[in-house]
């Protein structure tokens, strides 16, 4: 791709906050540019989901690398609550929905103020992030919500590769890793996630491998320009 590592960050940041907006404003829209022209209201719901999982992401990515793990508390807090139609469609209840919000943004305060160790939001955002990629069913029964389609479990897990990301990125910094290096570290796991996603589900949604694919490559680029 010819980009240096700041490059890489300002333009994956951006791809990744265009794409969660265009997922949260427009779930069928976005699902029929990737060839999924079959949906239900599971999928465009938990396709909304991963869209304002992928701009807190980006929100994320683009704070201050000092204060990204305490200011990811209050962006999953106001994900969440912005989210809330389409997770409440999905048979979430409020109580979780709310509950986690402000569990969330209590961990940015006192992560911010030095109260509270970074890693604990760490793990929010990667324990949350592998449940809803790997293991959907169990996040269903485990907060008593509707059973979710084919589709709407597929969203979800891309829902859960965002918060996988988030959580490497912090995991990262907090281990005292450069910015780019955190970037490069995250977008190289999202580039294999994306790929596993081409391989094992595209196909089963009526989706081609295209455009998967044209993420993995483009993550393997920004990973390239950030770690090289």
């Amino acid at each position: 791709l010819g980009l240096n590592a700041e490059t890489a960050i300002t333009f994956g940041t951006g791809l990744l906050g265009l794409s969660g907006m265009y997922a949260y404003v427009d779930p069928k829209g976005n699902l029929e540019q990737y060839g999924i022209t079959k949906t239900d209201a599971s999928g465009l719901d938990n396709m909304r989901w991963a869209g304002a999982q992928q701009l807190t992401g980006a929100a994320i990515l683009a704070a201050d690398p000092e204060q990204a793990v305490g200011l990811s508390g209050y962006y999953a807090a106001w994900n969440l609550i912005a989210s809330a139609p389409a997770t409440l469609a999905t048979g979430f209840p409020k109580a979780a929905i709310y509950g986690w919000a402000a569990v969330c943004a209590a961990l940015g305060k006192k992560t911010l103020s030095g109260d509270v160790s970074p890693w604990a939001l760490v793990a929010v955002w990667g324990l949350n992030g592998i449940q809803q990629h790997f293991m959907q069913d169990q996040v269903v029964d485990m907060y008593g919500a509707n059973k979710q389609t084919k589709l709407g479990k597929s969203m979800m897990g891309i829902a859960g590769q965002s918060m996988m990301m988030a959580g490497v990125y912090m995991g990262a910094l907090t281990q005292g890793k450069s910015q780019a290096e955190a970037f490069g570290i995250t977008w190289a796991v999202g580039g294999l996630l994306v790929t596993k996603f081409a391989f094992t589900e595209a196909e089963g949604l009526g989706a081609p491998k295209t455009g998967p694919l044209v993420w993995a490559v483009i993550s393997a680029g920004i990973a390239y320009a950030c770690l090289k």
